[in-house]
């Protein structure tokens, strides 16, 4: 996971915060000159000058005697501490798949859908933070909260050493915060920002539903043993996405989790995944969706069969088409009932081959799907 020191690690380690926080973290100690602050170890044997701003003359090869000393005070290769450097005000997950072909390669469709998975299983994790509600399938229609924190994640360069997916979450440090305290397990989660939460979050909930399949693998036990790590973030949405990190060659991933250093948290393993885990997962997250529907969903499609009997009242209609805002646009044919206001609205949009959409909850029985509680039906306006 080492990156070139002069490419994109080099220039976000040469900011001066994340110089600091670095620094800080490693129990230097900062002493404030014209231009800059001088920091010395501990001991006092190496020192080493960051200027206070980017735009001073030299600033780079400043930067650069200041890597060269840290790394012979470390013991360690520059690269390794420019990417610590980098990440340091941030949560950085990476995500070892395992394709196959030329090393630090994909297959196109297997990188995007780890890509498209990687969105997904960061999503699962602010979603759950987002609500109190526990759910075995997201909402299609996601909290703003959620929507908003997104927003701020940042996708990384890839690595080598399989193909390495990083995604960075930026983590604000303590209000006045002057020195690095480690956070330990019994901190109340609710005093850390919303952004550690979705960290913590995916971890837990990443470990819980790995050991569902070990549950699933080990002891023969069902759709329980999901069930169950519920209250911990477990759910489809969750499952499919960790599916989605494994490549159909080898079956395998393997995810590792980096703490922002200006709120350090105690280390912990990596989260791996073999080919018996990744199936049971698949399995789960199908089984997952058809015990609970997916709710306040929007189904937009072409209507294409009506059903009711004789000519007056409610009746039933099929739609082919998606659930808008969903991770799977595939075509599903969903059944409803409709009242006959809105039966007679499907009638004429079948006849003039128009869009309708509708909300309600999505439930699949069998091979069917069926949307319950219809709320909203409507025709669309033809795009001119």
């Amino acid at each position: 996971m080492i990156a070139d020191v002069g490419g994109f690690h080099f220039a976000q380690a040469s900011d001066p915060q994340r110089i600091s926080l670095y620094l800080t973290s490693r129990g230097w100690e900062a002493h404030e000159e014209a231009g800059g602050t001088l920091w010395m170890a501990h001991d006092e044997s190496y020192e080493v000058f960051v200027p206070r701003y980017r735009e001073m003359r030299g600033y780079a090869s400043h930067i650069r005697r200041l890597l060269s000393t840290l790394a012979t005070a470390e013991g360690r290769s520059e690269p390794q501490i420019s990417l610590e450097i980098s990440v340091s005000d941030a949560d950085v997950q990476y995500v070892r798949t395992d394709p196959t072909g030329e090393p630090g390669t994909t297959p196109i469709d297997e990188g995007v859908k780890a890509f498209e998975s990687l969105r997904q299983w960061v999503l699962s994790g602010a979603v759950a933070v987002s609500t109190d509600r526990i759910r075995l399938v997201q909402p299609a229609r996601k909290p703003a909260a959620a929507l908003d924190f997104m927003r701020s994640v940042r996708l990384g360069p890839t690595f080598e050493g399989s193909y390495i997916l990083t995604v960075y979450i930026p983590v604000p440090p303590r209000i006045g915060q002057t020195e690095i305290e480690v956070d330990h397990p019994q901190v109340r989660l609710l005093s850390q920002p919303f952004e550690r939460r979705v960290s913590l979050k995916l971890r837990e909930a990443t470990n819980a539903a790995v050991s569902a399949a070990d549950d699933v693998i080990q002891r023969r036990v069902g759709i329980d043993a999901f069930k169950q790590r519920a209250e911990k973030g477990v759910n489809a949405n969750l499952c499919e996405a960790l599916v989605g990190f494994s490549s159909p060659g080898s079956g395998e991933a393997r995810i590792d989790f980096s703490w922002a250093l200006s709120r350090p948290v105690e280390p912990a393993g990596p989260i791996g995944l073999n080919r018996d885990q990744v199936s049971v997962l698949r399995e789960a997250a199908q089984e997952l969706r058809a015990a609970a529907p997916e709710e306040d969903v929007t189904v937009a499609g072409a209507v294409v069969r009506l059903h009711r009997e004789g000519s007056l009242g409610a009746g039933e209609i099929s739609i082919a088409g998606i659930v808008e805002g969903g991770n799977n646009d595939r075509l599903r044919r969903i059944w409803l009932d409709l009242t006959e206001s809105d039966y007679s609205l499907a009638t004429r949009a079948h006849d003039h081959g128009s869009t309708v959409a509708v909300t309600g909850s999505l439930v699949k029985r069998g091979n069917r799907y069926v949307l319950h509680n219809p709320v909203g039906f409507r025709v669309r306006a033809e795009a001119t």
